[in-house]
């Protein structure tokens, strides 16, 4: 019994191909880095430009407290804005023997008088002495910038 080999002709990818094929997959992966990295630093470039304008505008912002006194369990503030810009958020810090921080997104347009009752915790902050009143401009949806700088301060009666 005459046991015959077979010869098998295996051909392989040459060295030059395979070493064009994994430069050109190196490359496509580094284009794909490179365009995603760049898009992000767009968006993010833009966030930041829209942030910064905003805390530009808030040396604009002012705002004084018209009334501000104490009914039961609410803290009653006129607010008058002095300038024609819409602001879109305020942080009252209520202080009393304790302090209480409320938000409202009541929406006070330029030049406009608008009163805000502030529901806070009675068992916490006893009488109140003063309130401190902290305008926000809204960026984008959701997204606000504090007017730190331009924030009252008012005795309650």
């Amino acid at each position: 019994m005459s046991v015959k080999k077979r010869s098998k002709s295996k051909k392989a990818i040459s060295n030059y191909i395979a070493t064009i094929l994994l430069v050109a997959f190196v490359i496509a992966i580094i284009t794909l880095v490179f365009l995603w990295g760049r898009s992000y630093i767009e968006e993010k470039a833009e966030k930041e430009s829209a942030l910064t304008e905003k805390q530009l505008e808030c040396t604009n912002v002012e705002i004084t407290i018209v009334n501000a006194f104490q009914q039961g369990d609410l803290a009653v503030i006129a607010i008058k804005n002095l300038q024609n810009i819409e602001i879109s958020k305020f942080t009252f810090r209520l202080i009393g023997q304790a302090t209480d921080v409320r938000e409202s997104f009541e929406v006070l347009k330029g030049l406009e008088v608008k009163q805000y009752n502030i529901q806070f915790s009675l068992d916490e902050v006893k009488k109140l002495d003063e309130v401190d009143v902290i305008p926000w401009l809204k960026i984008t949806e959701g997204y606000f910038v504090p007017c730190s700088n331009q924030h009252v301060i008012a005795n309650i009666k």
